[in-house]
Order: C-alpha cells, then sequence, then structure tokens
C-alpha cells in the first residue's frame, strides 16, 4: 500500500485498533509468524500517525470484509463514529473462523485502548502480545519469574538487573514501574521465558474463557504464568485465567503455555 498525502494525519485509537484487527486476519490465515505478529502489532500500539500504520500493512492481503476499513480508504478525514463497532464484528468473525486468532476487542464488543493512550486491554491475546514486545524492549530478554495480567495493568517478578541475588518486583501500566525488592533471592529461583509462550493459543482462551468456566456474561479478571506452587523441580509454567460475572460466579481454567487445556474449575454449586 502506498503512502498518501494524508499519511501525516494523526491516528486515533479506533484507527490503531483497526490495524490491529487486520494483523489478527493475517496471522489467522498464514501472512504474518507469530513474530511479525507480535513486533507490528507493537508497532501499531504507538503509531502517531497513518503513514506509519501503512507500513504495517502495506505488505498484506486485506480480508474482503475489511477493505473499507478508513485505514485502507484514503479519504481519512470522514468521520469514524461507526467505526470501532463495525470492525469488532468483522475482528470477532475473523477469529472465531481461525479458532484462537488474537482479538483485538474487549470484552464487550467494544474496540478499545483501555485505560492509557495506545495501550490494549491485557486480559486480551492482543494484551499479551503487547506486554511481550514491551517486556523484551524494556530488558532486552523474555526471561521472567511470574507474571500476572490484570485488564489494565501487569506484574512482573524477575532477577534484579543490578544484583542476582535481588528479586524485583514490576508493574507495567504503559510503562515500568519497580516497586518492591527481595533479598537473598536464591540460586534455584526457576524462570521461564516468555517467548515459549504461544500467543495465539492463550489468545483464543482468553476469547472463550468466560464460556469455558461457565460464567455467562462474564469477564476476566485476571490471568498468571507461572510454575505450579509446590510442584516438582522439572514441571513446567501453566497458564491461569480466573473470569467471573456479576451474578457472583467465578472460576478459573488452567492451561500449558502452549494452549493445551489441563484443567477447568466452574463456579461452584
Amino acid at each position: 500500500m502506498a503512502t498518501t498525502r494524508y499519511g501525516g494525519i494523526r491516528a486515533r485509537d479506533t484507527d490503531r485498533a483497526d490495524v490491529c484487527g487486520l494483523l489478527d486476519a493475517a496471522l489467522a490465515d498464514g501472512q504474518l509468524t507469530t513474530d511479525e505478529h507480535t513486533e507490528r502489532t507493537a508497532k501499531a500500539m504507538r503509531a502517531k500517525a497513518f503513514g506509519e500504520l501503512d507500513e504495517l500493512i502495506g505488505d498484506l492481503q486485506i480480508p474482503r470484509n475489511m477493505v473499507d476499513a478508513p485505514v485502507i480508504r484514503v479519504d481519512r478525514r470522514r468521520p469514524r463514529r461507526w467505526l470501532a463497532p463495525v470492525v469488532c464484528i468483522a475482528g470477532a468473525a475473523v477469529v472465531g473462523a481461525a479458532a484462537g486468532g488474537i482479538a483485538s476487542c474487549a470484552p464487550g464488543g467494544s474496540a478499545t485502548f483501555g485505560w492509557s493512550e495506545h495501550v490494549p486491554v491485557l486480559t486480551t491475546g492482543t494484551g499479551l502480545a503487547y506486554v511481550i514486545a514491551e517486556y523484551r524492549a524494556e530488558f532486552g530478554d523474555t526471561k521472567v519469574d511470574e507474571v500476572t495480567l490484570f485488564p489494565d495493568y501487569a506484574l512482573f517478578e524477575r532477577q534484579s538487573r543490578a544484583d542476582p541475588t535481588v528479586t524485583v518486583r514490576y508493574r507495567f501500566d504503559g510503562r515500568f514501574h519497580d516497586y518492591s525488592t527481595n533479598n537473598g533471592r536464591k540460586a534455584d529461583v526457576r524462570t521461564f521465558d516468555l517467548a515459549s509462550v504461544d500467543v495465539r493459543a492463550i489468545a483464543g482462551l482468553l476469547a472463550g474463557a468466560p464460556q469455558s468456566i461457565k460464567t455467562p456474561g462474564g469477564v476476566i479478571t485476571h490471568a498468571s504464568i507461572e510454575f505450579p506452587a509446590g510442584g516438582r523441580s522439572d514441571s513446567d509454567p501453566t497458564v491461569a485465567i480466573y473470569a467471573s460475572n456479576q451474578a457472583g460466579a467465578s472460576g478459573y481454567l488452567r492451561a500449558t503455555v502452549t494452549g493445551e487445556p489441563l484443567q477447568v474449575f466452574p463456579p461452584s454449586r
């Protein structure tokens, strides 16, 4: 896609959401690898103008049901008040057909980047991809002790960059903040690589978690990736996804980092 004379126009959050939807579709139909999708999604979140967004989708084939999105059309000065719901419906269709594609729309069906400009809801597939990309950019690697994702922030534990005997806890809300330390870190503390997480597979679990956990109308409250407490020394990290609804029903499911379901704990009756 050639950059047009509108390339310098400032992009809105809805425009960034459109591009994420297109990237999701490209991942689902094999045009992009998971790494390419993660990298481009992170860049889309930070894009300031249409020209930057053009570069991310210019080499992609565009699904027929998305060709009329403003990020594809050149008449970008048109109002976009109807854009978000239309794109979410189209994106949801792609994700459903792909069985595990990364959803750019937050629960409830509105395209949103949550509490802070350019930052997605972190308990979605796009949010997970964004967090991993930002973590790699911040620390230069993807090694971590444990991760907990909430809709509007994430918590991490990892070895201190300055002192290998110290564990540092970080909060991420679009930026990283170290908020506590724990001296006396043991040499046998287990870490895992966020790059080993199958983002596409986990995205599918996140999208369907309220239904899988049998919390109708529910939303994901948080999700964690860590080694099971009291597990064997050779056990693998697992993903736990928690959901609840307004009726007070809550439960969770556990899966491998490659997306294989292990256990489902629906609300107790």
